[in-house]
């Protein structure tokens, strides 16, 4: 309004997501190390292909043995289900109503209650989503881009 003097205030810093919604630390932890994981252990094993059946680094793979890589590495890129078990425990108990627990408290209480299997609890499934979407987005991605560069 004319005549009035402008006050300019800084704006309110919002608290940081692992703060505003605890779930988030293991969560982003997760999805930073899974699509790293697939593509970095489908690669490898890849290598790995090439050299158990044509003794050469750089030999082209079948489609079998493309497919045999992305699954294998789908697999292995399951090594970090630990952090989804901890944000799934953090939600859980986020919705009960329960005291917030820093991850390291969840690992302890998961590994107290039920030992080091509860840690891996649901990964059987989780293996046959990492295929599915290693073969879909790696695999496939990397079939795909050949043969459009032909």
């Amino acid at each position: 309004r004319a005549g009035e003097e402008l006050v300019l205030q800084p704006a309110p810093v919002p608290a940081p997501p692992s703060l505003a919604f605890p779930c988030v630390a293991p969560r982003m932890r997760a999805q930073a190390s899974n699509w790293a994981s697939r593509q970095g252990f489908t690669e490898a094993v890849r290598g790995r292909l090439r050299l158990f059946f044509y003794n050469d680094s750089t030999a082209k793979l079948s489609l079998g043995q493309e497919a045999l890589s992305g699954m294998i590495g789908g697999m292995l890129s399951c090594w970090n289900h630990p952090f989804e078990v901890a944000r799934i425990e953090m939600q859980a108990r986020a919705v009960a109503g329960e005291g917030y627990m820093s991850m390291t408290q969840v690992f302890s209480a998961v590994y107290a209650e039920y030992g080091l299997a509860g840690l891996f609890k649901g990964v059987i499934p989780r293996m046959g989503l990492n295929i599915w979407q290693t073969l879909f987005m790696v695999t496939g991605a990397t079939l795909i881009k050949e043969r459009l560069l032909k």
